[in-house]
This record gives C-alpha cells, structure tokens and sequence, in this order.
C-alpha cells in the first residue's frame, strides 16, 4: 500500500511540474526592442548562432521584471539602430524600453504612447583624473570630445556645428573611455552610472573622472507602439507596481 500511494503522489507531482513548465511556455510573449551595441551595465550582447542576444544587464532585468509584472515572456528582439524604426514600422515589437522622446523626431514619437517614465539618467564630460575638471562649454573649445555613434548631444551641438570642437565618435562606452585613455580624444561624454560601473570594474579607467559640468538629464520611459499587444492601462500600472515595491532601486544596486 505504502509503495503504491508513493508512486501515486510521484504521478501527481510529476503531472503537476509538467503542468507548470506548459504553463510557461504557454505564456504570451512581449517583445522588448533592444538596440544592440551596448555594454554593460546597460547590456551585455553576446552573438549566438540564433543572432545576437541580450545576456546581462539592466535592460534586461528590468524588462524581465516588467514582463513578469505583466504576465507575459519576455522576448528581447536586439536590433541595430538603424533598423529600430523598421522594427516598429513592420510591427516586430510590443514595447521600446530605455528611450526619451527628445531622441526622437516629433512624427515618429507620435507613434506611440508614453506612460510616466521610470528612472532619471545624467550624462557628464569625463576628462583625465589628474586634469582641470570642465566647468563649461568654453572649457571644452579647441578639443576633440569623444561621443558614441548614433546618439544625441544637443547642448554640445553649438560647439561642433561652429568648428569650436571636434566630435569623435566610439561604438559604445568601454571604446569611448579605450579611445581617451589612447590620447584619441581629450574628453568624452557617458552617463554616470555607467562611467561609475566601468571604473570600479575595469583598474584601465582609474585615470579618468568625471567633470562638474552635466551635458544632459533626461527621463528614460517604456514608449508602447500603438499596435502593442500590451495596453498603455496595462504598461503604466505593472511599472506603477514595481517601482512601489523598489525593484528598479535593487536592480540599480547592482549596476553601482
């Protein structure tokens, strides 16, 4: 009797983690766009036979942890830059996360709707440690400032557009700050926090730090294509529910 009640409740237990796993898999995805290009504490892409993958990072694990919340499967669809806009254009994607509509034209930002953003990001001019830190745009005239491809420096265009410096461009952080340790470029322009994580992970960045003088702070939202499966009720309550609950502060935490 006892042997047969044993097998029983193995049957069951074993029915019921079937069940489970099925239930996972059954799951609704949610497409997160990812540019690819990043470097941690953003993103770690590794390229894989099936194309290249989103590995680590903040990006990930928020989405994943948004995905969650929204009782969905993540699905992170890494694309290039230039190809970001097709993706929504082709319908490819649910939901664009780490974006600022100030990067975005005024007709393609009206493609989607825009819950409240979720975190704050600051970006600085990084110079040599032992050197004057910049105070100003004047303190930048006459040099080469590095930047990474494809993004945005407004308040610095002033100085390009007129010749007053030259920018020079890196394909993500760690060739930015590799490009400025090599004497390439006199100062370049990161966000903090991953200026922060570089040089407590990487003993090459010790000869660099961060300048007084803030180029840009910006919002980061989850932007919702207007064709997402996921609605712009549901996207705005499960970021609601984890940013109550510090889930982003511990995945920052990490990153720090």
């Amino acid at each position: 009797m006892h042997s047969t009640l044993k097998a029983t409740l193995t049957a069951i237990l074993a029915l019921a983690a079937c069940a489970g796993s099925t239930a996972v898999q059954a799951q609704d995805p949610v497409r997160f766009l990812v540019v690819d290009g990043r470097s941690l504490p953003m993103g770690l892409i590794r390229n894989t036979a099936h194309g290249p993958e989103l590995a680590d990072g903040l990006i990930k694990d928020w989405q994943e942890a948004l995905a969650r919340e929204l009782g969905r499967r993540p699905v992170h669809v890494v694309l290039p830059r230039k190809r970001q806009d097709w993706a929504v254009e082709g319908r490819k994607v649910d939901l664009r996360c780490f974006v600022s509509p100030d990067w975005l034209t005024a007709d393609i930002a009206a493609e989607y709707d825009w819950p409240a953003p979720f975190m704050d990001v600051e970006e600085r001019v990084i110079g040599p440690a032992g050197g004057l830190p910049v105070q100003s745009l004047h303190d930048l005239e006459g040099k080469t400032i590095g930047g990474v491809h494809g993004y945005s420096y407004r308040k610095l265009d002033p100085l390009f557009s007129s010749g007053k410096a030259k920018r020079d461009d890196a394909p993500g952080e760690t060739a930015l700050l590799l490009k400025q340790l090599a004497g390439r470029t006199d100062y370049s322009v990161m966000r903090t926090l991953d200026f922060h994580y570089l040089r407590r992970n990487d003993p090459r960045m010790a000869g660099l730090a961060l300048s007084p003088f803030v180029v840009s702070r910006f919002p980061m939202y989850c932007a919702r294509p207007k064709y997402s499966v996921v609605s712009l009720q549901e996207l705005s309550a499960a970021q609601e529910r984890l940013l109550q609950a510090g889930v982003l502060e511990k995945i920052l935490q990490k990153y720090r």
